[in-house]
């Protein structure tokens, strides 16, 4: 390990957990028992089981280790043992790449302890606690039980004329570390509101919010909400008004304008997957914060956003803009799609490696609940907010069609009328015709990542086949998919594209045969979320 001058250090702390509990070596454990310790200290890639994991999000258990310039943490926890009394813990863990010295094979995960034969155990008791108290700015209070991490050296991002990179922090040791402080400050607050802004929402009722979330830097507190609350209060009318529809509460939620917040059941084969409330905002008396961050009509004429989770988690996977109908003058609106509890695990199964979306080309059931989710949104959306477009055409009645489209556009205002019951019957289009069911030409999966480059880039994998004999077209287009849901195509000649059996034409473009199954691997810009989309269409024999 490298000797590191003036070190910084980053304190991660929670309490109420159960803390790091359970065996400290790699017994077996019978179902229901805890076994945290051996989860997050001495394993990698065990998932929860239990339906209450949200989901990593982008930050697995290696992640700390990773923000680290060090590759090291200290885990610090106070927990109940098996006989029920609260015991400390503590052990330092580092995880590196692997590597072979004098011969010898190692994986690069290393542990700092106390010696138990051949393996290390974590300090335990009145030692740990000695230790954790010297080391750690939080200690445990009463019967607190909980885990501090201790992040050595952390890759902290740094703006420069305009750029954001990640220096060493050894080279800034003789600047201004305020400059540091306050950088890091205002990006650990954006995302903390970004993506946490769901545990900041009493539910209805409730005297507090369901996390705490404090943020000190250098001993000094950072406010994570503002006196004025700003768009905060929209997206959170939208979560409590789902809050209260899956509870069966009858009292409508009421946005900041005084006006309910409408929430529609999203329906698929007479099934709900989930509920959608939209939130309206009169542009005229709710103007816009410059310097709020969680408001998308910052920087657009209106707002058109809608937020994605999970039910159980309530953990942000993206903020995404499907709306496809012309804006309204007089308010804008933001929407909170949230999975019903039975359907957590198939929107989990939606997401990639970074949890930062849900994948509509996914293959099999998931897929076609995605797309179906989509689809039945957007219905929504434009039943909702449903606006003629203008017309250069005068006819007779054409001050009369005007009057009756700025009567709808108030009568927005007015509470939506509850949705009808699902009949017993098929769905149909509001025109009446059943709407066609269309084959699925080409199957997806979610890509999976093969290797990391030099430089950062990654090459990711992805398993596709086309439905049908003869031979087809293929394209494949790769998007970066930005903290605001825009969507910045990827050059096809930066994607370094490589196609297991399909002929290459160039330009992310190929020829394969139908009902093969087979992989495109391609090369993705560095700490970026993708899109991956691929496209099929069949070719003539005259080809």
């Amino acid at each position: 390990m490298p000797k590191v001058e003036n070190m910084h250090i980053l304190e991660v702390f929670d309490r109420g957990t159960a803390g790091l509990n359970g065996p400290t070596d790699l017994s077996p454990t019978r179902n229901g028992e805890p076994c945290n310790f051996q989860d997050l200290i001495l394993k990698v890639g065990v998932p929860r089981d239990d339906g209450k994991g949200g989901g990593t999000y982008g930050f697995g258990k290696t992640a700390a280790y990773a923000y680290s310039g060090q590759g090291t943490v200290v885990f610090w926890s106070r927990c109940r043992n098996a006989a029920g009394t609260l015991e400390y813990r503590l052990v330092v863990s580092a995880f590196h790449e692997s590597y072979v010295t004098e011969g010898e094979q190692f994986t690069g995960r290393h542990w700092w302890g106390a010696g138990r034969g051949d393996l290390v155990a974590p300090l335990v008791g009145d030692v740990a606690q000695a230790y954790g108290e010297r080391l750690f700015g939080n200690h445990f209070e009463g019967n607190d039980t909980g885990t501090s991490l201790l992040i050595l050296d952390p890759r902290i991002t740094v703006a420069r004329d305009g750029d954001f990179n990640e220096p060493d922090l050894r080279q800034l040791r003789h600047g201004d570390p305020s400059a540091l402080e306050i950088q890091f400050a205002d990006e650990a607050r954006r995302a903390i509101r970004r993506h946490l802004w769901p545990k900041l929402i009493p539910e209805p009722g409730a005297g507090g919010p369901p996390m705490p979330i404090e943020l000190r830097v250098n001993n000094s507190d950072v406010r994570i909400v503002d006196d004025t609350v700003g768009a905060l209060e929209l997206w959170g009318a939208g979560l409590n008004a789902i809050r209260s529809r899956v509870r069966g509460d009858e009292a409508p939620v009421l946005a900041p304008s005084g006006l309910p917040v409408a929430v529609h059941d999203v329906i698929r084969n007479r099934k709900r997957i989930g509920h959608l409330a939209v939130v309206k905002r009169m542009k005229a008396l709710e103007p816009v914060l410059i310097d709020d961050d969680l408001d998308p009509a910052r920087d657009e004429a209106s707002v058109q956003r809608i937020a994605l989770m999970r039910d159980q988690a309530e953990l942000v996977v993206t903020t995404d803009d499907w709306s496809d109908h012309t804006a309204s003058p007089i308010f804008d609106w933001l929407a909170v799609f949230k999975s019903s509890r039975d359907w957590d695990r198939t929107f989990a199964e939606a997401e990639p490696p970074a949890h930062d979306m849900w994948v509509s080309n996914a293959g099999g059931e998931t897929g076609l609940v995605i797309r179906a989710m989509r689809i039945r949104v957007r219905a929504i959306l434009r039943e909702t907010f449903a606006i003629p477009e203008p017309t250069s055409i005068q006819t007779p009645d054409a001050a009369h069609r005007g009057v009756g489209a700025l009567a709808r556009m108030f009568g927005m205002l007015l509470p939506s009328a509850a949705e009808a019951k699902l009949p017993s019957a098929s769905r149909t289009n509001p025109g009446g015709a059943r709407r066609g069911m269309r084959r699925q030409l080409i199957t997806v999966e979610p890509p999976r990542l093969v290797q990391t480059l030099d430089d950062g880039r990654q090459r990711q994998q992805t398993t596709f086949s086309v439905n049908g004999p003869g031979e087809f077209l293929i394209d494949i287009n790769v998007s970066i998919v930005g903290d605001d849901g825009a969507r910045t195509p990827v050059p096809a000649e930066e994607l370094a594209v490589s196609w297991e059996y399909a002929f290459d034409l160039g330009d992310g473009r190929a020829r394969a045969a139908g009902d093969v199954t087979q992989n495109v691997t391609i090369t993705g810009p560095a700490r970026r979320a993708l899109l991956i989309e691929m496209n099929a269409s069949a070719i003539d024999a005259g080809d």
